[in-house]
């Protein structure tokens, strides 16, 4: 595995659970404790993927609530990052960049195949990827917006005596059966 197939890994555990949850933006991250093998990442890998995102401003690693006063106490003692580096979970916050950088790992992460690089499919299957990413931030910042800039692209685009042409085609198809 590359590096940025691992950040990707760890990117997608968070998009997963955070399906889940009532609250989207808000994970508890499991750290893999028990599974070792080939492919499969470690607790410390996904520790360091987490500093790292943490970093570049991806994520926020918060601590847990303590339920009990003596929770509270022994929490107060650590910083998010040294709880994490000692606990098996940690609280993590997605931010407003996540799912920008999670589009550009999936998007950039090759795998030792660089077959698809120059594979035409998988690039126009990219390109439709990208369109519809797009579209769908646009759909969820502005319903109205989106409206007007598709039907303004479509008016645009669409060649009306073309499309004239093709119906009447379809038309004559239809009647000669």
């Amino acid at each position: 595995m590359t590096g940025r197939q691992k950040i990707l890994q760890v990117l997608k555990d968070i998009e997963r659970e955070s399906e889940i949850n009532a609250n989207p933006e808000w994970v508890q991250f499991k750290f893999n404790t028990s599974i070792v093998g080939s492919g499969i990442l470690t607790d410390d890998q996904e520790k360091r993927i987490l500093m790292k995102l943490e970093n570049e401003g991806i994520i926020e690693i918060h601590m847990p609530d303590g339920e009990t006063v003596e929770d509270e106490a022994y929490l107060s003692a650590y910083t998010p990052l040294e709880f994490m580096m000692k606990s098996n979970s940690i609280w993590i916050k997605m931010l407003p960049s996540f799912y920008r950088k999670l589009f550009w790992y999936k998007l950039t992460s090759f795998g030792e195949n660089s077959w698809n690089i120059i594979n035409p499919f998988w690039i126009i299957w990219q390109i439709f990827t990208a369109i519809f990413f797009v579209v769908e931030r646009l759909w969820q910042k502005s319903k109205i917006a989106t409206f007007i800039l598709g039907t303004l692209g479509g008016l645009l685009v669409y060649d009306w005596t073309l499309a004239w042409r093709n119906l009447q085609t379809v038309l004559l198809f239809l009647k000669n059966l």
